[in-house]
């Protein structure tokens, strides 16, 4: 494997930003489809929760040895505290990570994105962030993981300000001063619309029994449990941390449909 640290400039952001590769190499065993000429490959958008950043996956779980042996590229953005929205006070993090990224990692990578080999997983925010822009772009990624997702954005924006002023000032630049989430932000709605569409991404939530955000995973499989999705929920004992999270890296692979090699 090869890891990358890019960093360029974002139109949609307005600033330099930068993003952390996983590369899969030629004398991979997992023999993904060729690099260059733009062949498909399989690409993995992963996304870092609240607190964290692109480094973060890479640092604390053996994402680089389950890219190697499921042959994929990992691309790991860097979005702040931002929620994978466009902020009422701030950037335009959604389509920066839904949109420009793709298309950047198609121009430097040299690869050309397929629906069947594009997928986006991520944890806590980056779980509902994941979540969004699979429900958002069904026509172009194929499956998603979500793991101890703040799956309930209403519930999430209900209880952040409260916690400390420096989350209540995070809520309001992320949904503004009503606290109010917009419809493009409501998985529940964005899940019960796209079920009417003939192109579905597969999903996959993971969460730990003992996780503070459990009754939100667990209300967002029981509305999913009524849609015709390509779905799967799984809890077992654990927390909201790391351990959770690597145990939850090899289900996202043998759901995405990698084969062990």
């Amino acid at each position: 494997m090869a890891r990358f640290t890019a960093n360029f400039r974002s139109e949609v952001l307005g600033s330099l930003t930068h993003v952390e590769i996983i590369f899969p190499q030629a004398s991979n065993k997992a023999e993904p489809a060729p690099i260059g000429g733009h062949a498909p490959t399989r690409v993995l958008y992963l996304l870092h929760g609240m607190y964290g950043g692109c480094v973060d996956w890479l640092e604390n779980t053996r994402i680089v040895h389950y890219a190697h042996q499921h042959g994929y590229i990992v691309v790991c953005p860097e979005v702040g505290n931002s929620f994978y929205t466009d902020m009422t006070y701030g950037p335009n993090y959604f389509t920066y990570v839904a949109h420009e990224l793709p298309a950047l990692i198609e121009q430097t990578m040299n690869i050309k994105h397929t629906r069947e080999n594009t997928f986006v997983a991520g944890l806590s925010m980056g779980g509902y962030g994941a979540m969004k822009i699979a429900l958002s772009r069904p026509e172009f990624f194929t499956a998603v993981a979500a793991f101890s997702g703040a799956l309930d954005a209403e519930y999430a924006f209900a209880v952040l300000p409260q916690q400390s002023d420096l989350l209540k000032k995070m809520a309001v630049a992320i949904v503004g001063h009503d606290m109010q989430v917009p419809p493009e932000g409501d998985l529940f709605k964005l899940a019960a619309q796209v079920a009417t569409q003939t192109q579905k991404p597969r999903v996959l939530v993971t969460c730990g029994h003992e996780d503070f955000l459990i009754e939100g995973n667990r209300k967002f499989d029981a509305h999913m449990q009524g849609l015709p999705f390509d779905y799967q929920y799984k809890e077992w004992p654990g927390v909201h941390d790391w351990n959770f999270w690597e145990e939850s890296l090899p289900l996202m692979f043998e759901f995405f449909g990698a084969t062990e090699q």
